[in-house]
């Protein structure tokens, strides 16, 4: 088993691979929060597999503060019935073959810069989907890959949960902004030379994805 992060650079259809690091060891939390503290400015959030002991290992990462999101990929979609027959519920059986699909589509769009590593290429590509009785997706099970003398694709669900959605954009908005967000609502006309310290600020950083599965020792 590895202790695997990958950190991403994403802005709007565009995902850069910015590195990748992976550890062995009983005990990796000191390597990761090293690894993580040289983008620690920049990161916007850091992605964690919150199934089993990744779940407290989140928690450390967020002890350290770091901006942790604690994902379970094997809940369920969210409906969105709009959508009708793209509708995630009825497309997939959980979000790990969700956020799998996205990640296809965007390498199918060559919308991923920067994957070098041969082991999470070979991951990837020995994925197996199957389909099940209600026509949605899901990725082979971990077990049955096993019995097939495939390892745990550690590196390949690191990628995954850095770039399986973009991260949440804030927008911070100051009282010297407020005469220019006057004038769109009332068609007035803004003066910026009045006001020469506009400070609307986007929020773009990195996204950090992380897979650990052998602490169940140490917590």
């Amino acid at each position: 088993m590895e202790t695997v992060a990958y950190v991403c650079e994403c802005k709007h259809d565009r995902r850069r691979i910015i590195r990748m690091g992976a550890w062995r060891g009983e005990d990796t939390r000191g390597q990761v929060v090293n690894f993580l503290n040289e983008y620690r400015s920049r990161l916007s959030i850091v992605r964690v597999d919150a199934i089993g002991i990744g779940h407290n290992f989140g928690l450390h990462l967020r002890d350290c503060r770091f901006p942790v999101e604690l994902i379970n990929v094997g809940l369920p979609c969210e409906s969105k019935p709009q959508l009708g027959e793209n509708d995630p519920v009825r497309r997939f059986v959980n979000l790990k073959a969700s956020f799998y699909q996205a990640l296809a589509d965007a390498f199918e769009h060559d919308q991923v810069e920067g994957l070098s590593d041969e082991a999470t290429i070979g991951q990837l590509a020995g994925l197996l989907t199957e389909v099940d009785s209600h026509g949605r997706m899901k990725i082979e099970s971990k077990e049955d890959a096993r019995k097939r003398g495939v390892s745990s694709p550690d590196r390949a669900e690191a990628l995954m949960l850095a770039l399986c959605k973009p991260p949440q954009k804030m927008e911070f908005y100051s009282v010297r902004d407020l005469p220019r967000m006057r004038s769109a609502t009332t068609g007035q006309r803004y003066y910026p030379e009045d006001h020469p310290s506009p400070s609307s600020r986007r929020w773009k950083g990195l996204v950090g994805g992380f897979n650990r599965r052998d602490l169940d020792k140490y917590f």
